[in-house]
């Protein structure tokens, strides 16, 4: 029998196999051109996160990242049809049309082609090296690149979703609250104990080296981290202990020994992030200096680097060529195209014509949405105040994604702020190794 978890346990992982199988027949019944299904995330590195109840119910938590290789990508609208199905097949309800769909468990579905498998991604080793094979042709031979070539885009790829992660797990109105039900704060528990493990995940990027078990990437990086990032060290000395620790919690939650003050924790994590992110955005671009207030003109420089592993590996399967030049037009085409499109789908769903997202057009959408966020969430201060100035930019910065309607540079605008950058990111569609 296959292992899901690290719990290794025969009803765990028949009542997990159960719900996959359940799932990938509802997509060979929808879907009839697919050559391959596979599982990744957690799950398919058999770290997948489930609690046990006292009742001995078995729950899964987060999400099941499946890979669909198939002739051609599905349209939309059949794909949120499939959608519906998998969810009620598994009477859970549907998070697709909620402003931050990992509220809730989800399933994850990427749909690709064999020609698709070409770029050198955390995303695409991991699918090669730690995933589990549930219907069809085994592609993962086809996948040639190895952990020396993941990009450095890729760890701050992870560092933005987690981000965004931070924003959509709560609202001001439950920072401020002083009462919380549990469910909302195990949701919170569990979404700041996976930041940092995908803090750990960056870095270990940034220090060439990577592995795709958590349980091993959390030793490798207690082992490094003071030797690879020594200024890092001195600020937060406790990292390493607190990977381990969220690492060994994925590994087997139990919500009974987290007795941390889920505020607390919330704002610790958003602090230690926003080190992060500081940190590996200087070494990414080289520089010595950097601050969230001048974001927008670093980003600029983030855009002309952060797509072009990828567009390498694109323009070298198509010409069998590639070089500098041509690789800087490519980089500018593909984000003046995704902006265009973004600024399309935006239009559809405000019901008028916005073409903001063309001001910039050589910065991406989902690097817009990048800088505008760091901004919200460094501007919300532990006493509930908002440092205005920064919020102020951050609406400015948005404005160049969806329209932005902020009244007041206070707590409640915050809250707008942060509801308006969700629904922005929800709108993008970008593919999974192009965001």
């Amino acid at each position: 029998m296959k292992h899901f978890t690290q719990h290794q346990e025969n009803r765990i992982d028949r009542q997990i196999d159960t719900q996959l199988q359940l799932i990938t027949q509802t997509i060979l019944e929808n879907i009839p051109y697919v050559r391959s299904i596979l599982l990744t995330g957690g799950f398919g590195k058999g770290e997948g996160s489930v609690e046990k109840t006292q009742d001995g119910k078995i729950i899964c938590l987060r999400d099941f990242d499946i890979v669909v290789i198939a002739d051609r990508i599905p349209r939309r609208k059949k794909v949120q049809k499939l959608y519906d199905q998998i969810y009620r097949s598994l009477d859970l309800t549907n998070p697709e049309k909620m402003i931050f769909r990992f509220s809730n468990f989800v399933v994850d579905i990427k749909f690709l082609r064999k020609k698709d498998l070409i770029y050198p991604d955390i995303w695409f080793y991991d699918l090669k090296a730690a995933s589990q094979l549930l219907y069809g042709e085994d592609i993962r031979n086809r996948i040639p690149w190895s952990k020396k070539d993941i990009p450095l885009s890729s760890g701050l790829r992870i560092l933005f979703e987690k981000m965004c992660g931070l924003l959509g797990i709560v609202s001001y109105d439950y920072l401020k609250a002083k009462k919380h039900s549990e469910e909302k704060k195990r949701l919170l528990i569990f979404e700041c104990y996976k930041t940092f493990i995908e803090i750990c995940t960056a870095l270990c990027i940034l220090a060439g080296r990577y592995e795709p078990k958590y349980a091993d990437r959390a030793k490798i990086f207690e082992k490094l981290y003071f030797d690879e990032f020594p200024e890092l060290a001195k600020v937060l000395p406790d990292l390493p202990k607190t990977v381990v620790k969220c690492t060994s919690f994925k590994l087997k939650p139990d919500f009974t020994k987290v007795h941390e003050n889920s505020v607390d924790l919330w704002f610790s994590t958003r602090d230690h992030l926003c080190t992060i992110l500081h940190f590996y955005i200087t070494r990414y671009l080289d520089i010595t200096t950097l601050n969230w207030d001048n974001l927008p003109s670093f980003t600029k420089n983030v855009a002309r680097h952060y797509y072009k592993p990828l567009l390498n590996s694109l323009i070298y399967a198509k010409l069998r060529t590639s070089n500098r030049i041509l690789l800087d037009v490519a980089s500018f085409l593909y984000q003046t195209l995704a902006n265009l499109e973004y600024a399309y789908v935006v239009t559809r769903n405000v019901g008028r014509l916005y073409l903001h997202p063309l001001r910039r057009c050589y910065i991406s959408p989902s690097l817009k949405l990048f800088q505008a966020g760091i901004m919200i969430l460094s501007s919300l201060r532990r006493d509930g105040t908002v440092e205005k100035r920064l919020l102020e930019k951050a609406a400015k910065e948005l404005s160049h994604c969806i329209p932005v309607d902020i009244s007041t540079l206070d707590e409640s605008g915050w809250e707008v702020l942060r509801r308006q950058f969700l629904r922005a990111y929800s709108l993008y569609r970008g593919y999974h190794f192009v965001k």
